[in-house]
């Protein structure tokens, strides 16, 4: 590992203006290069740590690290699905279609009851 990082960030499969008017490009940009790559950048550095701990057969306290790392790659993973989700207007996002739009006129009785729910919550975080 001592060449290559073991984690990376994600390229986009769309811009950082895709997403506007519900993202700001502003609003992406800072958090896929700046909170994301926190993540990145956190779990490669107690890997680093572990890889060097080993190297001079140094002790480390493995709950803390192991949480620590846990908590980094979680949130690396978390965001990748989290990108993965996303799509522009022009790619398919909006409304969705299919079985997911079933499941949500199910669940909600409608999109823009699903929406407004979803955007509730959102705000409470």
């Amino acid at each position: 590992m001592e060449t290559e990082k073991f984690y990376t960030l994600p390229r986009l499969s769309y811009g950082y203006k895709d997403l506007e008017p519900y993202i700001s490009e502003q609003q992406l940009t800072i958090h896929h290069q700046k909170h994301h790559q926190a993540y990145v950048n956190g779990a490669n550095a107690i890997l680093e740590k572990l890889e060097k701990a080993r190297k001079d057969n140094a002790d480390l306290d493995m709950k803390s690290v192991l949480k620590e790392l846990s908590f980094n790659v979680g949130g690396h993973l978390l965001h990748s699905l989290f990108w993965g989700n996303l799509a522009s207007a022009s790619r398919g996002g909006g409304v969705s279609k299919g079985i997911l739009a079933g499941l949500i006129e199910k669940e909600f009785g409608s999109f823009e009851r699903f929406r407004k729910e979803f955007s509730q919550a959102a705000l409470t975080v």
